[in-house]
């Protein structure tokens, strides 16, 4: 069996998934990388703003000037590291976490819907499915190299300097 056609599929409500989102927050007029950042919180709980970055492809100034509009809205809260006082990490507050719903309820029907006609069945096997192919994403995302910057000027990689 070729799995082309699931892959294009797949790519193709990958590709609707981000349309309705940025079409969503167009229309509330907020940015879409807040919604992301929120979602990403939701989703994966507490995270360090160096994570959060990374996940988003955002600069360290990108990141603090996104988290920095997040907790002045109160939709995230900024705190200490429990094991490494110097670090801090970003959590989603209940006022975060209604924004969400409210921003992504709308993007999130027309799934529901068309899951709601599975059967159970058929919906265990869905959710196998989309868990390992989630799992296997971001273990590659994780894995993937930025790249590799050095500067003629002097001869050191900002890598190493970071």
């Amino acid at each position: 069996m070729s799995t082309e056609p699931i892959a294009q599929a797949l790519r193709r409500v990958e590709l609707a998934g981000a349309y309705h989102r940025a079409a969503r927050a167009r229309q509330i007029g907020v940015p879409q990388i807040e919604s992301i950042a929120l979602d990403h919180l939701d989703a994966l709980g507490p995270l360090t703003p160096g994570e959060l970055g990374h996940r988003l492809g955002l600069t360290s100034g990108g990141v603090t000037a996104l988290t920095t509009r997040l907790v002045d809205a109160g939709l995230v809260t900024r705190e200490r590291h429990s094991d490494d006082g110097r670090m801090r990490v970003l959590t989603l507050t209940d006022a975060g976490a209604e924004q969400l719903r409210d921003q992504m309820e709308p993007v999130r029907e027309p799934v529901d819907d068309v899951l709601a006609e599975l059967s159970a069945e058929h919906a265990e096997v869905v959710e196998r499915v989309l868990d390992a192919l989630a799992a296997r994403r971001d273990a590659a995302a994780a894995a993937t190299p930025g790249p590799e910057r050095t500067y003629p000027t002097d001869g050191y990689s900002r890598a190493l300097l970071m």
